[in-house]
């Protein structure tokens, strides 16, 4: 465990990251507040942009959302869906182009493959619930973590059918988010740098930094040399292999209003 590393927000000083340009976040619980964007998160992006800061959400939301962030809010680019995929809008023509981990031949296949699971899964599980966006998800199905019964469906017994059918498991704060391939949020940001900006992840990690609150973010915790965490990761501190190396004493979007003033040298 790496716990005893982590250290109170407070302690972090901006001068010991000189050259900070990156700001990787995942979405749900980190800058939202359950399930809710408060206009002064909202604030906050737009003041770490207008710093000259690139901010690239990467989440296990689904294609659609991610559309969505990349029309409007100020990011430079998006990885989605635990990282099934990268989207970014191109500056001269405004559009979104979106870089697919499988090919257009293999989704059709895989729509198939995961709409005869979606159905076993709520025959093997009654009572289960999926993600309200499952509608706009392209590769992922997520399952609400509040429809597991902690008694006739147990989340490990749900965790073990999946993984059973051949399917990748990952746990945020609100999904089981599970799908047929072996990425994830580090691999495909890692592609993203390489693709988009022609360097390698490893190359600015000391330009960077990683702000997350959930299980899924264990990989990006584990690279990044500065990761943040909003005060509801600490109920993962006796899970998590690799903590964040800084902690908010406020939760989600508030944790994330308290980073950014950190990052903004703004005193409260």
């Amino acid at each position: 465990m790496q716990s005893e590393t982590m250290r109170p927000l407070a302690d972090f000083k901006i001068s010991t990251l000189p050259n900070l340009k990156y700001i990787f976040t995942d979405v749900d619980d980190t800058i939202t507040c359950h399930g809710s964007l408060l206009p002064k998160v909202y604030e906050s992006l737009c003041s770490l942009s207008d710093a000259g800061y690139k901010i690239i959400p990467v989440t296990g939301g689904p294609a659609g959302w991610c559309d969505c962030i990349s029309r409007m809010w100020p990011v430079e680019a998006i990885v989605g869906e635990s990282g099934a995929f990268y989207m970014h809008q191109v500056k001269t023509s405004k559009k979104i182009q979106t870089r697919h981990l499988i090919t257009p031949s293999e989704r059709v296949e895989y729509e198939k493959r995961m709409n005869r699971l979606k159905t076993d899964v709520q025959i093997q599980f009654p009572g289960i619930s999926f993600a309200s966006d499952q509608f706009c998800r392209l590769y992922d199905l997520a399952i609400e973590l509040s429809s597991v019964d902690k008694e006739l469906n147990s989340l490990e017994s749900v965790k073990h059918y999946l993984i059973q059918n051949g399917l990748t498991i990952k746990i945020s704060s609100i999904h089981i988010n599970s799908y047929f391939g072996n990425w994830d949020k580090l691999s495909t940001t890692k592609m993203l740098v390489r693709e988009l900006w022609g360097l390698a992840l490893e190359q600015i990690n000391e330009q960077s930094i990683f702000i997350g609150d959930s299980l899924n973010d264990e990989p990006m915790f584990g690279f990044f040399n500065h990761s943040f965490g909003v005060a509801n990761v600490l109920k993962y501190k006796h899970q998590l292999q690799n903590m964040p190396k800084w902690v908010t004493p406020s939760p989600m979007g508030l944790g994330f209003i308290e980073i950014a003033n950190a990052v903004l040298g703004i005193k409260h």
